[in-house]
């Protein structure tokens, strides 16, 4: 008898199916539940960041918090096929990456992972030559294009 474990992977693998670690701004995580949805209806398995707010605490707790949440996402996109940066328009900057979109990025191309974007590469930001060496790929809201 097959396991079942087994039986999953071999259909991931034949219908191209993945895990994707959705990625963004945290002022756009409620925009990420639409995603989530769009992507679990192709039969993708979605790991979300946590999606709590904790800006309201002192400086000292904020970044123990932090520290916990960037590892915790970091450990997602250790098993994730490929990452989806939800980059929307923030502060009038078209595309925008923050610095943990950065460090997650970074993470997943350091691991071989395709990176691929909702809009294309920010001309504002400060790591624009960063963002373009890892090679992200554009695919709108066409998850269709997901492939690896």
């Amino acid at each position: 008898m097959l396991n079942c474990e087994l039986v999953r992977n071999l259909k991931r693998r034949y219908y191209n199916l993945m895990k994707i670690t959705l990625c963004s701004s945290a002022k756009f995580f409620d925009r990420l539940w639409d995603i989530k949805a769009a992507l679990d209806a192709r039969g993708h398995e979605v790991f979300l960041p946590s999606m709590k707010n904790y800006h309201h605490l002192e400086e000292t707790a904020l970044a123990k918090i932090q520290y916990d949440l960037i590892k915790d996402h970091f450990a997602k996109i250790d098993r994730s096929d490929a990452i989806y940066v939800a980059n929307y328009e923030k502060n009038g900057i078209r595309g925008y990456i923050g610095g943990s979109c950065l460090l997650e990025m970074g993470k997943a191309f350091d691991k071989g992972i395709p990176i691929f974007f909702m809009d294309d590469i920010p001309k504002e930001s400060a790591y624009r030559e960063e963002i373009i060496a890892m090679q992200p790929i554009v695919i709108g809201e066409d998850f269709d294009k997901l492939l690896v």
